[in-house]
């Protein structure tokens, strides 16, 4: 940076064929206002925006950060180059936003309680910079006009809060003190973020105009942009005078937001084709600058020699800090990278109501009842699984109501500890007209898929990370094996399952450290049944780190409240969903007081190796039951490939039986895709699908399988 306030230090990972250099800058001289973590100093004493000493202060918490953000920056870059232009080109994206306006207690319109006509102008002038709508951008230079960006995003003040109420978009809260703004006001505030953009308008002082978190690092909970009130919007809706009164510092945060780097990162740094994507903002359409700019510079000004072409300092772009009317452009790569982190890792957004003007919410019943006697089950969960996610639990007469559920289409589930799940449908529409249901379930038979929470116990006994979540799985790769699922298990309800570390990108990050993570059941009661079968689904990785030999285990044991017996010891990697199925009497005298317990085992301290594990799909079933779901015309299906892009093929294993129905439906619960088999294999194709996750339900008049397959294009 221009002011010598850094040091700098180079980190270089390798990744496959990529060589990723990050550069971590130290911070050497601070100061804190206002509560703030950081506040940046400049030579030219103007102020500027703070994201880079946000990311820092992160990476000093958890140097792993850096080797994390090399490898989602490798990733990034994979998804730009094979994926991006297959289906989103000319797609229009909107974010959903809200803005918390912190103040004091004024009045609206006063100080740090901006006025609405603020807020407004901000979204205008957002949509104006993204769609390539501001008039100003006549003024780029010649060399550059070929790469100004129409960046295909939109920005809409919220219309629809998280609980599915009408809002302005405006949440105005006040606090007298703004001590510990990130990790106090932030978390208590926020909205969302997996489906809101957050941005906070409040008093920064005069040195720092805002600041924003970039994708991958930092608290979840702190997610989003911090605007100085000065700064929020444009003139004449924003009344402070000064040289960043027209909207663009937003433009520049929501830019971070989005995943773009300054554009002086590491001064004249990436000034060849063949360094331009791995130094400096890792964009080769952007040259790179000695030092960030400010006020209006020369249109000829060059402060970096590029090869093979020379060229003048884009100092008019959005990612720089001249002033408001000097900022112009993002160019067609910023575009590539700022649509490519819409499209993974804030993929949620897309799928948010936030924009849209919901229905009146309503009032729906139904009842679950026992299979057998058809009487109503009580505690049972039941869930509506759709657009919002809307779970309930039945009375002591197995009658459910779920208030302000909206109109759409659902997956709809009910279960209890105990009972087998039931799926009620996996494209219910539901209307304020539709009847009320019963969902049937069968009892003595204990089954979870992790879809409800029937509290699980998670412990970390000794180890130091990687402890068990029940979550969809966010798949890791570790030399060039998957370490975590990527999916749970495939003909199971929902896509949840216990997994270790999940949430990380690089199994190094968080997994199994130092002890063991351990996973336990609740109770359950054999006394009632006569052979019961134990089935599960396991998920094991060992692998091997600085030299070591892997030598760390799962062991899965099962406890009748006297003895505990292991049932099954896995030492070597098994990364893919294993079956596995036991007679109880085998092992251990069936009681009421039943637990299994599943141990994922770092066995050795200091032999630094990676050990991850996942558990799915329990199931205790009667021997006799066991027929009842596995027929002799059941269905034998496989569906490749998982993941898919342009098609995929569906394979019928096993002998045709009357009719074969085949039907798609997304995690909303939509059905997109519906045909019989006319053969055994079938090519669908699903280019036209949204990158995200789906189940192929393929059923006949004798059974049925759900596989779980993962569109990315």
């Amino acid at each position: 940076m221009a002011n010598g306030l850094f040091s700098l230090i180079i980190y270089k990972y390798r990744i496959g064929s990529l060589q990723i250099i990050l550069m971590k800058k130290i911070l050497i001289a601070f100061v804190v206002f206002m509560g703030l973590p950081f506040v940046m100093l400049q030579a030219q004493n103007s102020p500027t925006c703070g994201t880079d000493e946000l990311v820092q202060k992160w990476i000093a918490e958890n140097p792993a950060l850096l080797q994390q953000l090399s490898n989602e920056r490798e990733q990034l870059r994979s998804f730009i180059n094979n994926e991006l232009d297959k289906d989103s080109r000319g797609v229009i994206f909107t974010i959903p936003v809200v803005f918390h306006v912190i103040h004091q207690g004024q009045a609206i319109g006063t100080s740090t309680n901006i006025s609405d006509a603020q807020v407004f102008s901000q979204i205008e002038r957002l949509n104006q910079c993204f769609r390539k709508q501001n008039t100003d951008v006549a003024l780029v230079p010649n060399v550059f006009t070929s790469r100004v960006a129409d960046v295909e995003i939109e920005f809409c003040l919220a219309v629809t809060d998280p609980s599915g109420n009408p809002t302005t978009g405006i949440n105005r809260v006040q606090y007298n003190s703004l001590t510990n703004f990130d990790s106090n006001i932030k978390p208590a505030t926020q909205w969302d973020p997996t489906k809101y953009l957050n941005i906070w308008t409040s008093n920064l002082g005069n040195t720092i105009l805002g600041y924003a978190t970039m994708w991958g690092i930092g608290p979840a909970n702190q997610d989003g942009v911090v605007l100085n009130y000065k700064q929020v919007g444009k003139t004449p809706a924003n009344p402070y005078p000064g040289n960043n009164n027209l909207g663009r510092t937003a433009v520049h945060e929501v830019g971070h937001w989005l995943g773009l780097y300054h554009t002086f990162e590491d001064s004249c740094g990436g000034n060849t084709p063949a360094t331009c994507t791995i130094f400096g903002d890792f964009i080769c359409d952007t040259p790179p600058t000695k030092e960030a700019n400010y006020g209006s510079p020369s249109l000829t000004q060059n402060t970096c020699v590029e090869f093979p072409v020379d060229e003048i300092d884009m100092w008019m772009n959005y990612m720089d800090y001249v002033n408001d009317a000097n900022l112009l452009m993002f160019t067609n790569d910023q575009k590539d990278v700022m649509r490519a982190t819409l499209l993974t890792k804030r993929l949620s957004i897309l799928s948010s109501l936030g924009c849209t003007n919901v229905a009146q919410p309503f009032t729906y019943s139904g009842t679950v009842v026992d299979v057998e006697t058809n009487v109503g089950v009580a505690d049972a969960k039941v869930l509506f699984d759709g657009p919002q996610d809307f779970e309930t639990t039945t009375d002591a007469n197995g009658n459910f109501t779920i208030f302000n559920i909206y109109e759409g289409n659902y997956a709809v589930y009910a279960g209890k500890w105990g009972y087998r799940e039931a799926e009620l449908s996996a494209n219910f529409q539901l209307t304020n007209t539709t009847p009320s249901v019963n969902i049937p379930i069968n009892n003595k038979h204990y089954y979870d898929d992790f879809i409800f929470n029937f509290n699980w116990v998670t412990t970390s006994n000794t180890a130091s990370s990687g402890f068990f979540v029940r979550d969809i799985p966010v798949g890791t790769i570790y030399q060039s094996e998957k370490a975590n699922p990527d999916l749970d298990v495939e003909d199971d309800y929902g896509f949840k399952c216990y997994v270790t570390a999940n949430g990380t990108t690089s199994p190094t990050t968080s997994n199994v450290d130092n002890g063991t993570a351990t996973l336990r059941s609740p109770e359950f009661d054999l006394t009632g049944f006569n052979e019961p079968y134990l089935r599960y689904a396991r998920w094991f990785y060992s692998g091997t780190q600085s030299g070591n030999q892997p030598d760390d285990n799962m062991d899965i044991r099962l406890n009748n409240g006297i003895t505990t017996i292991l049932i099954e010891n896995v030492g070597t990697t098994e990364n893919t969903w294993v079956k596995k199925q036991f007679k109880v009497s085998d092992f251990i005298q069936p009681t009421a007081n039943m637990r299994l317990i599943v141990n994922v085992n770092d066995l050795t301290t200091g032999n630094a190796n990676i050990v991850e594990g996942g558990f799915d799909y329990f199931e205790v079933v009667e021997e006799v039951a066991l027929s009842a779901f596995e027929p002799e015309h059941k269905l034998e299906v496989k569906v490749f490939p998982n993941p898919a892009s342009s098609s995929i093929q569906v394979h019928l294993l096993n002998e045709r039986f009357g009719k074969i129905q085949l039907r798609i439906v997304n995690v909303l619960g939509e059905l997109v895709y519906e045909q019989s088999l006319p053969q055994e294999v079938v090519e669908i194709p699903v280019q036209d699908l949204a990158n995200g996750f789906y189940v192929v339900n393929v059923s006949s008049a004798y059974s049925q399988k759900n596989i779980k397959i993962s569109i990315q294009h």
